[in-house]
């Protein structure tokens, strides 16, 4: 006859096994997806890129954001991204892609990706709106000054009468 104590160590025995188990059984899909993980990691680190993405750039495959509803006739006139860069570059010139995205989102709670910023600033630098300054951007101030002008004004133009 076993005795009470006898019954409780096979008792507990039987539990840590199947803790045990369900730890294993648990953690199986996560130390799958951790294997891929490390995998991807090692593959962007030989391939050169993981200096470029671990400054704060996140990959083109990223998942993105959605835009944040369009503000509807009243209220705020709704700003775009590209107003809010190159009202960020005015206040604090400089700053690099990460730093702007951070910007946009403190400022704005616009979630916008550094890259995505990257983006945007290319389009600008083309424009002549913008273009980099050693590590960051500044903003080209006789240009932008121009192009905001012409979005106040759209529909003026001088047309001599009877023509």
């Amino acid at each position: 006859m076993a005795t009470t104590y006898q019954y409780l160590l096979r008792r507990k025995t039987e539990l840590e096994t199947r803790m045990i188990e369900a730890q294993r059984r648990a953690q199986a899909p996560f130390e799958s997806e951790l294997r891929a993980i490390i995998l991807a990691l090692d593959a962007l680190k030989q391939a050169g890129m993981a200096e470029r993405l671990s400054s704060g750039e996140s990959p083109s495959f990223a998942p993105v954001a959605p835009a944040p509803p369009t503000p509807g006739k009243r209220g705020r006139r709704g700003r775009t991204t590209r107003d809010m860069i190159l009202m960020t570059l005015a206040q604090a010139p400089g700053l690099n892609e990460a730093e702007i995205a951070r910007q946009l989102d403190h400022r704005w709670s616009r979630p916008v990706t550094p890259v995505a910023v990257g983006r945007e600033l290319e389009l600008l630098e083309v424009e002549g709106l913008a273009r980099r300054s050693g590590p960051g951007w500044i903003r080209l101030e006789e240009q932008a000054e121009q192009a905001e002008e012409s979005e106040e004004r759209p529909g003026l133009s001088l047309v001599a009468p009877g023509h």
